[in-house]
């Protein structure tokens, strides 16, 4: 029992470990703090200044706005399922908002990997962002 050594902590080594305690969660207090106020700053440098008002306009006529014309049908190629076509202008119409669709054609054949089209196709879609 004579060469076991017991750890003892004296009210200095305490002080050190206290005062260590006190400076580290102070200092990440102080962090966020900047942080919020850093981004306090960038939302107020982002928002466009309030634009005065100009003197009011007086008022022009109504016209009435001219018919739109009606969209001309896409080209589609032969062996196309109407229902296809019907879906990529649902799409279309989704993702670009209201975009026009001219043609309807098959993608060429090509050699193609392991992964197939679509495995093409997410490998480039989320690539992509690292090649610009």
């Amino acid at each position: 029992m004579s060469h076991v050594a017991l750890l003892a902590l004296e009210f200095g080594d305490a002080n050190v470990v206290v005062t260590s305690l006190v400076l580290v969660f102070g200092m990440l207090v102080a962090l966020c703090l900047i942080i919020t106020l850093e981004g306090k700053m960038m939302d107020r440098a982002e928002k466009p200044a309030a634009p005065k008002p100009a003197a009011p306009k007086p008022a022009a006529p109504a016209r009435k706005p001219a018919p739109a014309p009606a969209p001309a049908a896409p080209a589609v190629e032969a062996g196309i399922p109407a229902e296809v076509v019907a879906a990529i202008a649902a799409a279309v119409a989704c993702t670009e908002g209201g975009g026009v669709i001219r043609a309807v054609r098959r993608a060429p054949a090509v050699g193609g990997s392991r992964r197939g089209r679509w495995g093409d196709a997410g490998v480039a879609a989320n690539t992509t962002p690292f090649l610009a």
